[in-house]
């Protein structure tokens, strides 16, 4: 670090005098220490008998940076008053200038922070070394610095994160864990999987977290677990940790609580499935198909059991048909005439000769109604199955025969409204025997509303059908739900005869649909409380729900955002890419809660990274995707930090010819290897990781066991400083290259070796001029 404030203590002068004029010409400052003999004296190189009386006051503008001292006065009472006065305004690193002999122990406070330089050495030698004290010491700051801003995003995360080791054990847990399991974050250390959770949860989520550990390759899994009673839906991110030496692997897990979102996901679900079924279980025929560009009948796009029992083909044929495809000559030619009432009426109800997949014929009364389904226009038909009726004079009976089978209340009147006959569901539905309802408009008392019972009742009479959901009364007063269909009954003139009404008590469902309502207020409650932004778009991508974390990070109101296109939210540069990425989740049907990043915009126009998770999901005939937005701007800040340390050792190690490398002390193994590598051993760094003993086995023979010790540190005294050793490196096209290897451990705060540092340096010009 050129520019930087260097102090030299040094017994021999002329030494000092070297080193100074080294540092001061690339651009050191050096700072001298001043003498106790004269105040207004300064001296480079400070003397033994001097340091007791040293006082030291630089100014601020003279900070000490690092030191660079001579080892005969480097273990004494006096130099370590000198640099502890220093340490104490500004953490330095030191540089101890050792002899050429193996004898010298060096005892110091410092040593963690000392890198020693052997005599004799040369200005590139010592300049090295001097970057690479600056280099450890900015390295360890960046670390700590590193490590506490990691511990302050831990603890005030709102997700449960905790670290766990491989048998289960935790290592560290953060608030958020804590408030889940009643706690105290301090209590974690002392428990394990088992004790939190019960053996069949612990048991496979642990199977989850040595498989992590096993593969070193995060997962992301979704589980439902009981915590103090209470269930709760987890995605959980497990991640493997680096290790150090001694510890047992770890994995970081951080769970978000997906609760709220797998409770709307399951009565979607359900209600779905409510669906199904009785859209499969229906009495009748029950079909949809769309209207093509000529505004005629296009193909089937759903299909109940009944049509496939009745017509004889499966339900994927009859997707590839459409209603003209199993119908007669003679029906189709009706079809104009239905599709022009269908569209001036919105229903029309026909008889129609439908021709099975064996050829056989089946005459059915079909009712369609006209509706949109995701903007397009789509026709639902009813069929009933009319042939018995057709065909013999008994037909009545037998269909009385099936109606009173049926669940459906059923009731029919004459047509003046006079009340006839109804089957014994209507009688269990209502309490009314036949004669109580037999008189014009007799029906009428059914009504909840009577007005509403007299409209209805006079439509059917004048010819027309009518369905819907209304209220309806029994005998003893009970106002009960229903879903009706009525229909005129008429002859083959036309002229009406008679009323006919299906009833089905939709109490079970009206009761659902009122918890779901529940369920829709229990997430707007738990939306609102969210700290991340959610939002809910239609089919069109237009928001129709945010909750308030949304003005937080993107400073619009609820007001001003309903009704916005979702693309409102994102910077005009990124909605291309966001579109894709978003195509991409939705043509794929994935998974729920995929995750990627992109990029969001606030109300004033600034820019920042965002994550966010999506779900889309559907109701009877409308399409929704959620969102879960949160703000990434501090993490990608710290990536980009964590990236800039790493890029610049790199350039670094790039630009020396010196070989440096990295070792692990336990195992030997190679962590690193400069590039300049293959300059001296003629072999690349990717054979060298491949065969990790072929760099000793280049080892001249007569070197080899002296390069060993000396790399590995073998029969090395307590000292750190050991004599350079030269040896000879025999290149594969067999050229023999000179080398000085220095090598000297890296000891942790706790006085440990857990690294060795070697420096490799060609001398053959050196060698070849002695001889």
């Amino acid at each position: 670090m050129s520019g930087s404030n260097i102090i030299i203590a040094m017994e021999d002068d002329l030494e000092t005098e070297k080193i100074n004029h080294i540092l001061s010409s690339n651009d050191y400052h050096i700072i001298p220490f001043p003498s106790s003999e004269n105040e207004n004296s300064t001296y480079s190189t400070v003397g033994y008998n001097q340091l007791n009386s040293v006082d030291l006051n630089y100014s601020d503008s003279e900070s000490v940076d690092l030191a660079l001292i001579d080892e005969v006065l480097m273990n004494e009472h006096y130099m370590e008053n000198v640099l502890e006065k220093i340490n104490n305004n500004n953490p330095m690193p030191v540089v101890c200038i050792t002899s050429d002999s193996d004898d010298t122990y060096i005892d110091s406070n410092l040593d963690e922070s000392t890198l020693c330089l052997p005599r004799p050495f040369n200005t590139r030698e010592l300049l090295l070394t001097v970057e690479m004290a600056f280099y450890k010491m900015k390295m360890k700051k960046a670390l700590s610095e590193s490590e506490d801003k990691y511990r302050l995003l831990i603890e005030n995360a709102d997700d449960p994160i905790a670290i766990i080791n491989y048998d289960g054990q935790f290592v560290m847990a953060n608030n958020s864990a804590a408030r889940f399991f009643g706690c105290k974050k301090e209590d974690f250390p002392s428990k394990t999987m088992w004790d939190l959770f019960s053996r069949e949860k612990a048991d496979s989520q642990m199977e989850s977290i040595r498989t992590v550990i096993n593969n070193s390759k995060g997962q992301i899994i979704e589980n439902d677990t009981t915590i103090n009673g209470e269930k709760y839906y987890f995605s959980s991110n497990i991640q493997p940790m680096p290790i150090r030496n001694g510890e047992k692997g770890l994995v970081q897990l951080i769970a978000r609580d997906i609760t709220p979102l797998k409770i709307a996901e399951n009565a979607i679900k359900k209600s779905e499935e409510k669906f199904r079924e009785v859209f499969n279980h229906a009495n009748d025929g029950i079909s949809l198909h769309v209207i093509d560009e000529n505004g005629m009948p296009g193909n089937f796009t759903e299909v109940n059991d009944v049509v496939c029992r009745r017509l004889g083909y499966t339900r994927d044929e009859l997707l590839q048909m459409g209603p003209t495809d199993i119908i007669s000559t003679e029906t189709a030619d009706k079809m104009p005439e239905v599709i022009e009432k269908l569209n001036t009426d919105g229903w029309a109800t026909f008889e129609s000769v439908q021709i099975t997949k064996s050829g056989s014929t089946i005459v059915t009364e079909i009712s369609n109604h006209l509706f949109k389904l995701q903007g397009k226009e789509m026709i639902m038909s009813i069929s009933r199955d009319i042939s018995h009726r057709k065909q013999n004079e008994d037909e009545l009976l037998r269909i009385l025969a099936g109606i009173e089978g049926t669940g459906d209340a059923i009731g029919i009147a004459m047509a003046d409204g006079s009340h006839f006959y109804h089957n014994h569901s209507f009688a269990e539905l209502f309490g009314y025997s036949i004669e109580e309802l037999n008189k014009p408009l007799g029906p009428l008392k059914l009504f909840a509303d009577q007005n509403l019972g007299n409209r209805i009742l006079r439509i059917i009479m004048n010819g027309n059908d009518w369905n819907g959901e209304l209220e309806m009364v029994d005998k003893s007063g009970r106002i009960f739900p229903v879903s009706l269909r009525a229909n005129a009954i008429k002859n083959h003139e036309g002229n009406v005869i008679g009323i006919s009404g299906v009833l089905n008590d939709i109490t079970d469902r009206k009761n659902f649909e009122n918890i779901l309502k529940n369920s829709e207020e229990k997430f707007r409650n738990l939306a609102e409380t969210a700290i991340d932004a959610i939002i809910m778009v239609d089919i069109d991508e237009k928001i129709v729900f945010c909750n308030r974390s949304l003005e937080r990070i993107f400073e619009y109101s609820e007001k001003e955002i309903l009704g916005e296109y979702l693309d409102t939210l994102i910077p005009k540069r990124y909605i291309e890419d966001f579109q894709t990425k978003l195509d991409y989740y939705n043509q794929r049907n994935l998974e729920q809660g995929n995750v990627f990043e992109s990029y969001g915009m606030r109300k004033d126009g600034s820019e920042f990274p965002l994550e966010m998770s999506l779900n889309t999901w559907k109701t009877d005939d409308e399409i929704f995707t959620t969102f879960i937005i949160r703000d990434i701007t501090q993490r990608k800040l710290n990536e980009f930090k964590l990236k800039m340390r790493e890029d610049i050792f790199q350039l670094m190690a790039q630009n020396i010819d010196e070989v440096f490398w990295l070792i692990d002390p336990l195992t030997g193994q190679i962590l690193y290897m400069s590039p300049s590598y293959h300059k001296i051993w003629g072999q690349s760094i990717e054979n060298l990781y491949q065969n990790p003993r072929s760099w000793i086995e280049s080892i001249h023979p007569h070197d080899k066991d002296k390069f060993i010790s000396h790399i590995f540190g073998k029969n090395e005294k307590r000292s750190k400083n050991r004599e350079a050793a030269e040896c000879r490196v025999i290149r594969p096209d067999g050229q023999e290259v000179w080398i000085k290897v220095r090598a000297f451990p890296v000891i942790n705060q706790n006085k440990e070796i857990y690294r060795r540092v070697g420096i490799a340096t060609d001398i053959s010009a050196i060698q070849n001029n002695n001889r």
